[in-house]
């Protein structure tokens, strides 16, 4: 027997919120991307299958770190259906390049409810995973914690980009 499901928000509530957060993100904006999120949005880290961002507050904080990482920052044209919208972006953090999918769901608001980036080709991810969660470790947890981390990050990151540039010569 299926399970009913909520009505989706009108299209016009999850084209709004997308290219809202398009243009905030482009803008590096972290305030406008806080303006866009519901109060118990959920936040799915494409670095961690196990740690999860929860609350405006929280996922703005961490919205101000990823602005301050990322450079260069530009979107596609988002895909809408129903509640749920995605965009993909490129960018750049310490000179390596990445892209990445955000995927959002909306409420009967259009507000961000739920949130998820998927991160690509490897070094970018790495590279990234080298730079952002050392960040966010020193501000939730003092700047030791963030240096612990980033002395486990920085030796995956600097393999990953290595292992890539070989790669193509040995296949």
């Amino acid at each position: 027997m299926p399970i009913p499901s909520p009505e989706a928000p009108p299209a016009s509530l999850i084209s709004t919120a997308i290219n809202a957060l398009r243009a905030a993100g482009e803008a590096a904006n972290a305030e406008a991307v806080a303006d866009l999120l519901a109060p118990d949005v959920v936040f799915h880290s494409p670095m961690s299958a196990t740690k999860v961002f929860e609350g405006r507050d929280e996922v703005a904080a961490l919205h101000h770190d990823i602005f301050a990482v990322l450079k260069a920052l530009k979107t596609s044209e988002p895909l809408t259906c129903g509640d749920t919208g995605s965009f993909l972006f490129r960018a750049r953090v310490r000179g390596v390049e990445l892209e990445a999918m955000n995927l959002v769901r909306v409420n009967e608001q259009g507000q961000i409810v739920e949130y998820t980036v998927f991160v690509r080709p490897l070094p970018g991810l790495a590279t990234l995973f080298a730079t952002l969660p050392p960040r966010v470790s020193a501000r939730r947890r003092g700047p030791l914690r963030g240096a612990l981390v980033a002395s486990v990050a920085w030796p995956l990151a600097f393999v990953h980009r290595a292992v890539d540039r070989m790669a193509p010569r040995l296949l």
